[in-house]
């Protein structure tokens, strides 16, 4: 029997011990609170260096959170363990949980500091990092501590081990306990046991499925802000599955998850706003919701978005936005925003035109199997832009294309064979292919072939089947073959043809649709007939055809206002357009503008440099071009130059061939 003296003794150093840890952990709570967490950690050291497990348990937390020392998970471990092998149920859930991964950390030097007591820190450290700081995972001590805990009632506890049975890695699968311990969990007001049990119930997991009692726990842990549980419910609510159908509950919960974060709620929930659908319309708040989605990476959200900005609607356009949300969804692996994203580079939506951006993903785009994309590789290969200029590249990328039924591929492959980028010409192949391409419906490859049977170069000539093929052209909506048509009955590819009535009909069509080599034709046509109205258009037709680029519609043009008769005189305005034209290396423009400078004419007279124009523009070969100047001084028709009009169109200019970068889709 103990002696009273020694046993009030140690009554007392044990009230004095109490009393101690009281103080000590009231002013580490209090420490805590405003936010002194350094000064917190080490009165809980010294409250558990007199024994208290709690303040244990309170270190280990705060070695989770990073709160008053480095966030550590080893050390977090090691004092959890200290609690848990004193009865902690807290700390054998927390022990339990961070042993099924293990964790490492670094030896910290600040550890000595923590502590008054020299011998006291060197034994702790000691106990603490004898393993070098690191803790291997260890599944079955995890499984022993989750247990330990679960038997004390700890309703997290049960959750976790719930999961662990239904996910079967680290114990055969098996939903029946599961089950079991969801159902203790779910009972102790834990919200991700209630889900577990909700999503064992609802989806029939562990017998018949149970939808009504599942969606009873689906809301109850939603109600404690669980967001895959408020998923759930709104799910349920919009497809009236375990509860009737109700778009403003679905909406409410779809927005609860949206507001905590979850990304695919947030894209869901932005669908429902931009639709009202169980919710005022409204396209700022989805736009907020889709980009907070977007941002996360959410792939459905990345997409939306960039539509969202590209087709506006309740919102203007914003397409450097779009571009941005298409480089996103391009990087994550959709192969149709890889393509999309090259139409932005190469026709500068939202962005600066960029060829070689525009190539590279329109490449990895073709790469994994998108036709269009092929296309346009092939293009950027034939004409050498975004990519050095390589012909076989380019006969590639269309052949693969064309292989995938696309018509526009049929016809530059065609184009491409016709050209010899292959090695050699093969006009057969070439043919098969527009034929392919023409008997499909497209316009332009009817076209194509037309020509070919009216030059005759590779298959016989027969200028009635070209007929018969650019009328359908023409019929399938390809105005383009309406410019052939004009030629074919101006008697440019066969004389028997001729019937000049029609040849207008068909070149006015042209030009009514843009075509400046038919709007220049036109207008000479019209300036022909020596009537003022029919001159008049006629000069419009001109304008059209000059302020599209044409050299010959321009040098034309400045012959107009030198005469004065369709247009007022304006010798100032003749000058301009020659010098368009001489600009393009039209020889007549050039010569003239030399007379227009050498006389004074609608610009200062420098005769040295309309002299020294006049001879470049004969060294060019100035056809019909005066050997000395005629124009007159004043009052005079102009320059004596001959007006081209009713000339057949050059090849270049009647044949156009696809040249321009410009992607398809």
């Amino acid at each position: 029997m103990m002696n009273p003296l020694r046993r009030a003794a140690s009554q007392a150093l044990r009230l004095a011990d109490q009393v101690l840890v009281s103080r000590l952990k009231q002013n580490a709570q209090r420490a805590f609170e405003e936010e002194h967490h350094q000064a917190a950690v080490r009165l809980w050291l010294r409250a558990y260096e007199v024994g208290d497990v709690e303040s244990a348990f309170r270190i280990a937390d705060c070695y989770e959170k990073g709160f008053g020392v480095q966030r550590n998970w080893a050390d977090a471990i090691n004092w959890h363990r200290r609690a848990a092998e004193q009865g902690h149920v807290e700390a054998q859930f927390r022990l339990g949980r961070a042993l099924l991964d293990g964790a490492k950390a670094p030896l910290p030097e600040y550890w000595r500091r923590t502590t008054r007591d020299a011998d006291t820190a060197a034994r702790v450290s000691e106990a603490l990092y004898g393993a070098g700081g690191r803790h291997a995972a260890s599944p079955d001590e995890a499984l022993d501590w989750l247990r330990k805990a679960a038997e004390a009632g700890l309703a997290q506890a049960h959750a976790l081990l719930g999961v662990i049975n239904v996910l079967g890695k680290i114990t055969p699968q098996d939903y029946a306990r599961g089950l079991w311990h969801f159902e203790r969990g779910a009972e102790g007001g834990d919200a991700s046991a209630q889900f577990g049990l909700a999503d064992i119930l609802y989806r029939g997991l562990a017998g018949e499925a149970d939808r009504a009692r599942g969606a009873d726990w689906y809301e109850k842990a939603a109600d404690q802000g669980h967001s895959s549980a408020q998923v759930a419910m709104a799910t349920i609510y919009r497809d009236g599955a375990g509860r009737d159908a109700d778009p403003e509950r679905a909406a409410h919960y779809m927005g609860l998850a949206a507001e905590g974060g979850d990304p695919y709620a947030q894209f869901e929930y932005a669908m429902m706003l931009q639709r009202g659908e169980g919710v005022a319309s409204d396209p700022s708040r989805a736009e907020t919701f889709l980009r907070k989605s977007a941002k996360r990476d959410h792939f459905p959200a990345v997409l939306a978005l960039a539509d969202f900005y590209s087709h506006g609607g309740a919102v203007e356009p914003d397409w450097r936005e779009a571009a941005r949300w298409r480089l996103r969804a391009a990087e994550l692996g959709d192969v149709n925003a890889m393509f999309i994203y090259g139409r932005h580079a190469a026709n500068g939506l939202g962005m600066p035109v960029n060829l070689n951006e525009a190539a590279r993903w329109f490449l990895k785009a073709a790469e994994q199997g998108h036709a269009t994309a092929a296309f346009n590789v092939a293009v950027f290969y034939q004409h050498g832009q975004g990519v050095e200029q390589d012909l076989s590249q380019a006969l590639r990328w269309c052949e693969y294309a064309a292989e995938q039924g696309l018509r526009e591929a049929k016809v530059k492959l065609a184009e491409l064979h016709l050209a010899g980028a292959g090695g050699e010409r093969n006009a057969p192949r070439a043919v098969e292919l527009l034929k392919e391409a023409s008997d499909a419906g497209d316009g332009y490859a009817k076209t194509q072939l037309a020509l070919i049977y009216l030059e005759g170069r590779d298959v016989f000539k027969d200028s009635r089947k070209a007929e018969r093929l650019l009328l359908d052209a023409l019929d399938a909506g390809y105005v383009a073959a309406s410019l052939q048509l004009g030629h074919l009955y101006s008697g440019y590819y066969d004389p028997a043809r001729v019937n000049p009535q029609d040849a207008f009909s068909h070149y006015l069509v042209a030009a009514q649709a843009g075509n400046p080599i038919a709007q220049h034709l036109v207008g000479n046509q019209l300036l022909g007939r020596k009537e003022p109205a029919a001159a008049r258009e006629g000069a419009h037709w001109l304008r059209n055809a000059a302020e599209a680029g044409l050299a010959a519609a321009q040098f034309q043009l400045g012959v107009v206002y030198c005469q004065g008769e369709a247009v007022e005189k304006d010798l100032a305005e003749a000058v301009r357009w020659y010098e368009q034209a001489a600009g393009q290396g039209h020889a007549l423009a050039l010569y003239n503008l030399g007379v227009m400078i050498l006389k004074g004419l609608g610009v200062e007279a420098d005769p040295e440099k309309g002299m020294d124009l006049i001879k470049r523009a004969e060294a060019q070969g100035a056809l019909g071009a005066p050997k000395a100047p005629a124009a007159k001084s004043s009052g005079g028709s102009g320059p004596d130059a001959a007006v081209q009009s009713g000339q057949a169109p050059a090849r270049a200019e009647s044949n156009p061939t696809l040249t321009a970068v410009k992607p398809v889709g």
